[in-house]
């Protein structure tokens, strides 16, 4: 039986809804769509909820939606695509594939320059075009080493889940536009956050604690969200452990919250989540041994889909003009193109010169955000230098003073 990869209708959201909670094997949570609704209603709408539909049933999934994304610079509309699954039924039957082609295509046709995803495995998403461009770290703290040189000026506070709920999208959207590598959150994603909505079969969580630092004029530079696990004892003392996720303006924020944590009674170790690779921050403590990365890995990765577009809606962190011939089997991407610009903008053009570089569009979307260095690329084969010294333009035009970040998971 052939199977049918379109949008699906809202009739069929239910069954798609819950094959997404099985194909990421959290089965529990199939609820019949009332959970992920909020995220999808009006994507349904706009044929942005694709399904491999096989004799009424849903052998896959896919969602898109619009986001805006930071660039160095600026900003620009992106496609975000998630909720990619194919049941353990139907198997390398190429529906990822039409779905993804679908996906692309549509984002394409909207406008979206680029399209963005997290993936849940490695090998899978370069096929497509994409290439990871932000990564992010896992922070451990030894409390008891832990302390800072000096005290750091701002206060905390403890909040109110309601409270947070309320300010923190204005606090996220102030500070985000100078987070290359961040996306727009809409309402369902800080309900989520907030945990005022739940998926099935998870108990209300009471756990969650808000804390948010305000500068001396009173204004919020950042949060952390956390809780205390409380482990076996020592003594009397619980040897309790607390994870948390701290979103802050510049490192002198993050260190102060990072000190709210370590400092709390009773807590001998600080786990803290999804932090930018970044450890400036580190530098504030009298100790930064005290702190150490317990894991690395890739988040954000990037799909150029209009070059001249996605190009031209970033700054460059020096002068300079680069030919890039492009490499993109889907077409997308495939051409030659001229970026001139630097601090103050750029433009992109299509031009018939020939290239300064040659590279895939998995590496020109790695290199987007100012992440990896194009000489570093180069060495590993990614991109082909054909003018000497362009390589060494890309880097100085291409970097970005702090390491692109993307603090949401979508």
């Amino acid at each position: 039986m052939t199977i049918d990869i379109r949008p699906i209708v809202d009739a069929e959201f239910p069954a798609w809804s819950d094959a997404v909670a099985v194909g990421f094997h959290h089965a529990e949570t199939r609820d019949g769509g009332v959970f992920r609704r909020p995220v999808w209603e009006a994507e349904i709408g706009r044929g942005r909820v694709l399904g491999g539909i096989d004799g009424g049933r849903v052998a896959g999934t896919l969602g898109a939606f619009h986001t805006e994304l930071t660039v160095p610079g600026g900003g620009l509309g992106a496609g975000a695509i998630t909720s990619v699954t194919v049941q353990a039924t139907h198997r390398r039957r190429g529906i990822l594939r039409s779905m993804m082609a679908q996906a692309l295509r549509q984002a394409a046709d909207l406008g979206e320059a680029v399209a963005v995803l997290i993936p849940s495995e490695w090998p899978i998403y370069g096929r497509y075009g994409f290439g990871p461009a932000t990564e992010e770290v896992m922070w451990r703290i030894d409390a008891a080493a832990a302390g800072l040189l000096e005290p750091l000026p701002g206060t905390i506070e403890l909040v109110g889940v309601e409270e947070w709920r309320r300010e923190m999208p204005e606090v996220y959207a102030r500070l985000r536009s100078a987070m290359p590598g961040a996306i727009s959150r809409d309402g369902w994603w800080w309900d989520r956050a907030a945990g005022l909505v739940r998926p099935a079969g998870q108990p209300d969580d009471k756990s969650k604690l808000f804390a948010v630092h305000r500068d001396d004029a009173g204004t919020v530079q950042g949060y952390a969200k956390y809780t205390v696990e409380e482990r076996d004892r020592v003594g009397l003392a619980p040897n309790s452990k607390l994870k948390a996720d701290v979103f802050a303006a510049t490192p002198a924020v993050q260190a102060r919250l990072m000190q709210f944590l370590w400092e709390q009674d009773w807590v001998v170790e600080v786990e803290v989540i999804a932090q930018p690779t970044d450890d400036i921050w580190r530098l504030f403590l009298h100790n930064p041994r005290a702190v150490w990365q317990a894991d690395r890995y890739d988040t954000l990765w990037v799909r150029i889909l209009d070059v001249p577009s996605a190009l031209s809606a970033r700054t460059y962190a020096g002068e300079g003009r680069l030919v890039l011939a492009v490499q993109d089997k889907d077409g997308y991407a495939e051409g030659t193109f001229a970026v001139e610009g630097g601090p103050g903008g750029a433009t992109c053009v299509p031009v018939t010169e020939s290239p300064d570089l040659t590279l895939p569009v998995q590496t020109l979307g790695s290199l987007y955000l100012g992440g990896p260095a194009a000489s570093s690329l180069a060495r590993a084969g990614l991109v082909v230098e054909e003018r000497p010294g362009a390589l060494a333009l890309a880097d100085a035009m291409f970097r970005t003073a702090v390491a692109p970040f993307a603090p949401t998971w979508f």
